[in-house]
């Protein structure tokens, strides 16, 4: 899908953030573009999984022959872009980026945002869990939610995750995360799968390890592409 010059300009000028969260936020968005939405049903080998938002990221994603549709938008004055890769078994692929405040470094950002998810690995440990993983990217975060959800209208996933915190709530939903700091931008990886009956207890480690690397893949791929790119960062004369 092209993305419209206008996003692209937006997105590069804008600084002003809203934080992420693991749990329900109170937090609003308001849509600050159209929302964008490309149709694959029945033409499905007319797309073939790349995707780029100018020279912020870009990838191919997985299983792009089983995709229903591609959605893209920008929220809160253009300070956040969203991207959705709906599929025909009840699973979607987010992409989405916003702006690290000036003079932050990437380590300083993956530390906020594992501290972040901490808390909730701390007050829900059973629907939350993190770890930390390093690529071509530098080192990034692996989140797991159990029965995560997108949540209502002003509530985007994954900027917001709501969370069926119930202890007897069996597995209905599963979301695999992946967040990457690079360069200026916050970059996340999302999975979202819903189940149509509940998982039972012992095949609950088979979803998470089949979404897990069907979101890998996707992270690899961003990865790979996204370190191709144009450096958004400017240098000054005699920088390295």
């Amino acid at each position: 899908m092209k993305i419209p010059h206008s996003f692209l300009l937006v997105f590069s000028a804008a600084m002003a953030l809203v934080e992420t969260s693991t749990v329900s936020a109170q937090q609003s968005f308001q849509l600050s573009s159209k929302f964008l939405e490309a149709r694959f049903s029945g033409k499905q080998q007319l797309w073939n999984g790349q995707h780029r938002f100018g020279n912020v990221f870009c990838l191919t994603f997985p299983r792009a022959n089983d995709a229903d549709a591609l959605a893209e938008a920008m929220y809160n004055n253009n300070t956040l872009y969203f991207s959705r890769a709906a599929f025909n078994d009840m699973t979607a692929i987010f992409v989405v980026a916003s702006t690290v405040p000036a003079g932050r470094s990437v380590e300083v950002e993956i530390g906020n945002l594992s501290a972040q998810n901490q808390k909730g690995v701390e007050a829900y440990p059973r629907n939350f869990s993190q770890s930390q993983a390093n690529g071509v990217l530098g080192p990034s975060l692996v989140l797991t939610v159990r029965n995560a959800k997108e949540g209502e209208k002003g509530q985007v996933f994954p900027f917001v995750r709501p969370v069926d915190t119930r202890a007897d709530a069996p597995l209905m939903s599963l979301s695999v995360h992946r967040l990457f700091v690079h360069e200026r931008d916050r970059i996340e990886v999302a999975g979202l799968r819903y189940f149509k009956v509940p998982v039972s207890a012992d095949k609950e480690a088979q979803a998470v390890s089949e979404l897990s690397a069907l979101i890998e893949q996707a992270a690899e791929s961003l990865q790979s592409c996204t370190t191709k790119l144009p450096s958004r960062v400017q240098r000054k004369d005699g920088d390295g």
